[in-house]
């Protein structure tokens, strides 16, 4: 996949099940070489568990997170990173209004996730990881973003 920067990659939920249901994405069973530097964040592991439709479905992820687990990229957020969530979910309220905290939580894990591994996270939902790029950087950390949509 040439569109893919260098470097550690972190795939946001969405890219998975998208993925899983052939609906996308598939070069990420095309080139083993993405694979092996790509990071799995037990938030995203987690989700994807939650969404399994079936046993089938389960031991795909199964096989997935041993994967990662033996690459050593399989990886969780500290205790830190969830202390650090929380105070970005006010900060966000404060400059973007009223927001779903339950609904944000994760992806803010996620995007802490992607800066502390220094990868870059690919997604399609660009616009929310955005705004947590803005509110990260006023923060002084860096979260690189590509948007899966247009990546080939």
């Amino acid at each position: 996949m040439s569109s893919l920067p260098s470097g550690r990659l972190l795939f946001d939920t969405g890219i998975y099940i998208r993925f899983s249901r052939g609906d996308g994405y598939e070069w990420l069973s095309e080139d083993a070489s993405v694979f092996q530097r790509t990071i799995l964040t037990a938030v995203v592991a987690a989700e994807l568990y939650a969404g399994a439709g079936d046993y089938r479905e389960k031991r795909a992820l199964d096989r997935l997170c041993r994967a990662h687990l033996s690459l050593g990229y399989l990886v969780s957020p500290p205790a830190t990173s969830w202390i650090e969530a929380g105070i970005l979910l006010r900060r966000a309220s404060g400059t973007f209004g009223h927001l779903d905290f339950a609904h944000h939580f994760r992806d803010v894990l996620i995007a802490l996730e992607a800066v502390r591994e220094e990868a870059t996270l690919v997604t399609e939902n660009t616009r929310d990881f955005e705004r947590w790029r803005a509110l990260l950087a006023s923060a002084n950390k860096t979260l690189r973003l590509v948007d899966a949509s247009r990546a080939s």
